[in-house]
């Protein structure tokens, strides 16, 4: 599931995203296959983060591909 916000809180601080570009969240398990899928489907790397120092509205912390508790967060960090 793709979750687009205009803002997310990392480590406490306010980050802008990329307008375009969904957060993301794996497992360890689906990890590789989840970062694939990224560059894949929007051709660019996403920034990555311990999904647990991720935070915004609604965000549904489970992994895309198995609805196990996410360990990584992937999204695009504006002015990165």
């Amino acid at each position: 599931m793709d979750q687009k916000l205009e803002h997310v809180k990392i480590e406490g601080k306010d980050v802008e995203m990329h307008p375009g570009f969904p957060v993301r969240f794996a497992c360890m398990e689906h990890v590789d296959e989840e970062l694939d899928d990224y560059v894949n489907d929007f051709e660019t790397a996403p920034d990555t983060h311990r999904a647990e120092l991720v935070e915004g509205d609604g965000l549904d912390k489970r992994c895309r591909a198995c609805g196990a508790p996410a360990k990584m967060a992937l999204l695009k960090e504006k002015g990165l």
